[in-house]
């Protein structure tokens, strides 16, 4: 969601080193506490955020982006992000 928020050209290895340290940086004391090495499903789509939000800001600041940074690089990845409605049929 980075690369394509931003516009990015290439993929590049920072990219996945900051993808891995927002992931790791989501998962909380009582996380490992409990024995989870990854942050609990509910939260997926706050870690997919912070996620995508770290691999932009790599793209912005490697000058690859082709998109021109937003103000809020979090608040224009979030209105990108696809929200699940379904209308109930029942």
């Amino acid at each position: 969601m980075g690369v394509i928020a931003s516009g990015s050209r290439l993929v590049v290895r920072e990219m996945f080193l900051e993808a891995a340290s927002a992931l790791v940086a989501e998962v909380s004391d009582s996380d490992l506490a409990e024995g989870r090495v990854y942050p609990p499903l509910q939260k997926i789509r706050d870690v997919s955020l912070a996620i995508a939000v770290a691999v932009a800001q790599v793209a912005y600041a490697e000058g690859l982006a082709r998109a021109p940074k937003p103000e809020d690089v979090r608040a224009h990845i979030k209105s990108l992000m696809f929200e699940p409605s379904y209308r109930s049929y029942v």
